[in-house]
């Protein structure tokens, strides 16, 4: 299912949310914007498995892996992958936003994306392509959601070959079949090959419950 609506609802507006959203549409538009100059600044600048864990780290150390991932964290590989991280990041990240406030609620998405490159890297350490994209820290919010709102219920288009049609599943089902279609495809997907980074994505999911434990206010944990 492709989800459009989640009925866990915030009185304010998620303004931390938008300005994520923004910042990925930013950091494309430059993309588009480098054209062919782009591969070798990704290859520079982006998270490297084969350069980061290689005999020289980065060449300087922890400050640089973790410029390294954050810029990793906003870049996308084109349209559908961005529409799709975005989508995702609107529907589950306001609702989650609404119960941590503004700046625990992007401590989760930065220290999620955090978890998930490290899961990328121990999971692919030979790989000489850049990971990209903004779906393991967005799988962190989705964890997050799981735990907030396991009743509410997400409305999208579901589709089986050419058919497709509205429906509206529990959080408690559809985000664990999620996880488990991510684990599924982890397993069969080659080590170190390209494409998507399903390990990443089971980083930052199972990072994600652990940090809003942490991070959810005093009075909420109580």
């Amino acid at each position: 299912m492709l989800p459009l609506r989640s009925e866990a609802r915030t009185r304010r507006f998620p303004a931390a949310t938008a300005a994520l959203v923004l910042l990925c549409l930013a950091a494309f538009a430059v993309e588009l914007r480098l054209g062919a100059r782009l591969p070798a600044l990704l290859a520079e600048h982006a998270l490297v498995p084969a350069r980061v864990l290689g005999p020289d780290p980065l060449g300087v150390g922890p400050f640089r892996l973790l410029a390294a991932t954050a810029v990793s964290m906003f870049l996308h590989a084109g349209w559908l992958h961005l529409g799709g991280n975005l989508l995702f990041l609107w529907v589950f990240g306001g609702p989650v936003e609404g119960a941590l406030g503004a700046r625990r609620h992007l401590a989760l998405y930065f220290l999620s994306g955090l978890a998930a490159a490290a899961a990328h890297l121990a999971m692919s350490p030979r790989s000489g392509l850049p990971m990209v994209g903004a779906s393991g820290a967005i799988a962190g919010l989705l964890a997050a959601y799981l735990v907030l709102y396991p009743r509410a219920r997400i409305s999208g288009v579901s589709m089986l070959g050419f058919f497709a049609w509205w429906s509206r599943t529990p959080a408690w089902l559809y985000l664990p079949f999620w996880a488990l279609l991510q684990l599924v495809s982890a397993l069969l997907a080659r080590p170190d090959a390209g494409g998507i980074a399903w390990w990443a994505h089971l980083g930052g999911f199972l990072a994600g419950a652990p940090l809003l434990l942490l991070l959810r206010p005093r009075r909420a944990r109580r």
